[in-house]
């Protein structure tokens, strides 16, 4: 872990030995997993707004307690019944979904205008651009685009 003190970076965090050789490779994000106090209305809410379809219910005496969801992109997403963890992260922004370009994410706010649903203006930050939505818990995604700072931005 590194934190920024003036110009320089100070590392926090110091490995017990050296590896011994590359780190193992990393293909990709396996799943994101959110909590959510109402599985049913979340499922509805990331697919009908994000286009996710669902793969798998997880249910416990009648009552849904979770769903797996898949984008045609490949993303998994879990929701889970956790209400009191979906109570703490409101507000936080938990996960960013990649839309491509600065036009693409246009084209996501002239959508989401259309629909009726609310976000924020575009902001740019020092990777790109984005705009954030919030769930039925008021927890965070955010739309952003691919980008990488400027030499002088870095």
């Amino acid at each position: 872990i590194q934190e920024r003190r003036g110009p320089q970076l100070v590392r926090r965090y110091q490995p017990v030995m050296a590896p011994p050789g590359p780190t193992p490779s990393i293909v990709g994000v396996y799943h994101v997993r959110l909590p959510v106090s109402n599985v049913l209305e979340s499922r509805d809410w990331y697919m009908d707004l994000f286009g996710f379809e669902p793969i798998l219910d997880f249910e416990e005496e009648e009552r849904v307690l979770g769903v797996v969801l898949e984008h045609p992109c490949g993303i998994t997403l879990g929701l889970h019944w956790e209400p009191e963890r979906a109570i703490a992260l409101s507000g936080f922004s938990a996960v960013a979904f990649c839309v491509g370009d600065h036009e693409e994410l246009k084209s996501w706010c002239a959508h989401l205008d259309l629909i009726g649903v609310a976000h924020s203006r575009m902001i740019k930050s020092h990777v790109g651009w984005s705009i954030h939505v919030s769930d039925p818990d008021k927890i965070v995604v955010q739309l952003h685009t691919r980008g990488h700072p400027a030499a002088d931005e870095a």
